[in-house]
Order: C-alpha cells, then structure tokens, then sequence
C-alpha cells in the first residue's frame, strides 16, 4: 500500500477537524439567538412599563420628573446597566396629542411635556439591546401608548 493510500485511508483527527468547521457558525448562531431573545424581553419589558404608566400613572410621570421617570422605568429592566446612560440608555418622550407630529419621526427625547388633567399623552420609549453579534443589526426595541391623563 502505498503512502498516498495509506494518507486516503487514515481517519485520526476528522471529527476535530469537522467539529472545528463548524463550532464558529454554531457559536455565531447561539449568540444571534441569544441577542435576539435579550431584544424581546426588552421590547416586553418597556411596553409593560408604558402600559402600566397608561393605567395608573407614576408621581413622577405627573410631576413631569423626566429623571425619575426614567429611573422608575429602568429598575425594571433586568440586565441593562447603562439604561440611564444619555448616550446609550432609553430614551423617553411625552407630548400632548395635538403636538404630535402626524409623520413617523424618531423617538430623540426632547420632549417631556406631560400636559395638564385631562388632556391626551402620547407616551413613547426607545432603547437599543445590547449587541452580541456584530454581523447582526442593531436592535431597538420600540414602544408607544396614548393615555388620558
């Protein structure tokens, strides 16, 4: 038999070499998985906080406390440790009804106009999950409720 046969013939070390082909795609796809799990329980979490700002609204909603609002709102988030970041935390917006633009515009923040009793809110979040795979997208999970206050 020849070396070249012999070479053909040997099967030491395939299954570490098949498993390491695949071991990067597998991981890359647990962690895709993984990511987007983490955006739908933050897409759940602050459409949970909004609705229940909606039924029963928080002092601070009220008072138009925009920095207890938004503490009250992430104490409930779980794993986000820079939900109050400025630059990368949630982003909340309240406008009375008729100041609301009637074309889809971005959620900026720069509004925190809760009106007086009565009147229509528009309450609105945005934050972005934290990113695990950079071959995925950016997440943001997005959220609004209309509510009388």
């Amino acid at each position: 038999m020849t070396s070249a046969a012999k070479m053909l013939r040997c099967r030491s070390g395939a299954t570490a070499v098949e498993f390491a082909l695949i071991a990067f795609p597998l991981l890359m796809l647990v962690l895709g998985l993984l990511q987007f799990v983490i955006y739908c329980y933050l897409q759940q979490t602050i459409s949970d906080a909004l609705y229940q700002s909606a039924s029963e609204p928080e002092a601070e909603l009220l008072a138009r406390d925009k920095p207890g609002y938004k503490a009250k709102i992430c104490a409930r988030i779980a794993f986000t440790q820079s939900c109050l970041n400025q630059a990368s935390g949630i982003t909340i917006e309240a406008m009375k009804l008729p100041d609301v633009p009637t074309a889809s515009t971005a959620i900026t923040g720069t509004s925190f106009d809760t009106g007086a009793s009565q009147d229509v809110i528009v309450l609105r979040a945005a934050m972005a999950a934290p990113r695990l795979v950079p071959l995925v997208p950016q997440l943001v999970a997005r959220e609004s409720v209309v509510f009388r206050r």
